[in-house]
């Protein structure tokens, strides 16, 4: 992904079917409520945010202090190398971002920045025009001076990185918030420079940066790598802004699409989008609402973006954001910079209320049904998408890394299993159990279950006429109708 310069220029997920829906009529605003609320636990976590977020290096770099060996940008052509302090504190940027999204570190390695920085420093040979793509390097010619392997390397590693030029004195961290904001893609509103730095995959990078004697900083961060492709993802949706609490200065500025990715559920259409201040009540819906999953930016199935209408977005207010059939979550938002967070609502002590004996008996059968389902996993391939190769004789194959190539490559969904509890009414369920669901395998058993008494399950799968549920080791129950408490 592409952009130019910005100076140029804890809730829980509530995960709902895929519906798409039309947009709705715009909504009224009622009379104001009660202010936002911080936890004890909230005011804990922004304080650390706000700590972290003042002990990263802001140090402007220019074509001065950015390299400890300086490229030549002529014949002979050497692509230098960045100071490891840049290096240090442009990583540091990413992974600060991505744990405000609950997402882990990624790192970057010599061969990877090695290669980024020669990418940076063909771009600046070139003077390449910042207001094009130049993704591949398409738009420019090669140097006589640079090696063919040296171009080669700049064509693939534009080609799969965000692209980040400006002609100003920009911390390395202004760079990355460039690309998380994403407020200058010259493609538009799709944030894929957002979704490749907030990858639920991503395990690496490569960082690059050099300056044309047109006076611009050429930034390069690679962001695909062939073996991501296969990495399980460590979160299933990544929303901008993210539950829980954020920091107001990454929604301030124009033109900052909000998002929402999902690592592994398709989403096709544009569903209706409402924001509500939870604070005074007002709701707005989404504008400008766009699909971009068929990029598959970030690796992700899903890639919806959006912008928040006329929202008014205060520090220290709750906000409600639900993505119809989708997902609904809420957030608080808070100051980066900690001088300029006002005071919080405080926390209202609550009263603590004992479980109810069903509430106990519940959780506990809860307990069982999880233990049952993960030793079912235990001995399962739960990588959610498996890919298939293709060896086909005069065909093209697509290489995605080391010893990994594919020829029109097809996947399939490997289903999570669910647990849960069965209440079994009197008549509604056959009392047997089975050893097996399976016809040519079952046996003859004399053990049944007890009617008007509740069962944990570990796994349920629907076969013939009936719904089966595993209750333990070769202990199988049917049912065509039978009342499901979770």
């Amino acid at each position: 992904m592409q952009k130019r310069s910005a100076k140029q220029k804890i809730a829980t997920l509530l995960i709902l079917v895929s519906l798409i829906m039309p947009l709705g009529t715009p909504l009224t605003i009622p009379e104001p409520v009660e202010a936002a609320v911080f936890t004890n636990q909230e005011k804990a976590l922004i304080r650390q945010l706000q700590n972290d977020y003042a002990q990263l290096d802001k140090t402007p770099y220019n074509s001065q202090n950015l390299y400890s060996i300086e490229p030549s940008l002529l014949d002979p052509f050497n692509p230098g190398a960045l100071t490891p302090a840049y290096i240090t504190a442009q990583m540091a940027y990413i992974n600060y971002y991505r744990y405000l999204f609950d997402l882990p570190s990624i790192s970057s390695n010599e061969a990877d920045n090695k290669s980024a920085q020669v990418t940076a420093a063909i771009m600046a040979a070139v003077n390449a025009n910042p207001f094009v793509d130049q993704h591949g390097l398409e738009n420019v010619t090669k140097p006589d001076f640079v090696s063919q392997e040296d171009w080669q390397t700049a064509q693939q590693v534009s080609a799969a990185s965000n692209l980040n030029f400006n002609v100003y004195d920009e911390s390395a961290g202004e760079v990355v918030k460039d690309f998380v904001t994403d407020s200058y893609n010259l493609t538009g509103a799709d944030t894929g420079h957002r979704a490749w730095i907030l990858s639920t995959r991503a395990s690496q990078t490569g960082i690059g940066a050099a300056y044309g004697t047109n006076g611009y900083r050429y930034s390069v961060q690679t962001a695909v790598f062939g073996n991501d492709i296969f990495r399980q993802p460590t979160k299933s949706s990544v929303p901008y802004p993210s539950s829980g609490v954020f920091p107001i200065e990454l929604l301030q500025g124009e033109n900052i699409a909000w998002s929402l990715y999902l690592s592994d559920q398709a989403v096709t259409g544009t569903p209706a989008i409402t924001i509500k201040d939870l604070d005074t009540g007002q709701t707005v819906n989404a504008t400008n609402v766009g699909n971009y999953s068929s990029s598959h930016y970030g690796n992700f199935q899903t890639v919806i973006t959006y912008y928040p209408g006329n929202i008014n977005l205060v520090s220290g207010h709750a906000y409600q954001v639900n993505i119809q059939g989708i997902l609904q979550y809420t957030f608080k938002l808070y100051n980066q910079v900690a001088a300029n967070q006002p005071v919080y609502q405080e926390e209202k002590p609550k009263p603590v209320v004992p479980p109810t004996p069903t509430e106990v008996a519940v959780n506990k059968l809860m307990e069982e049904a999880e233990a049952l389902r993960d030793s079912l996993n235990s001995g399962r391939k739960i990588n959610s998408i498996i890919f298939g190769r293709s060896y086909q004789d005069g065909q093209k194959f697509v290489n995605l890394g080391e010893k990994q190539w594919f020829q029109d490559y097809y996947y399939y969904r490997n289903p999570e299993i669910q647990a849960g509890i069965l209440a079994v009414p009197r008549g509604r369920v056959n009392l047997r159990i089975y050893n097996s669901p399976y016809p040519s395998h079952q046996k003859t058993t004399y053990a049944r279950l007890l009617p008007q008494n509740s069962y944990a399950y570990g796994q349920k799968i629907q076969y013939g006429d009936f719904t089966w549920y595993y209750i333990g080791p070769e202990q199988w129950v049917r049912e065509r109708t039978i009342k499901k408490i979770s």
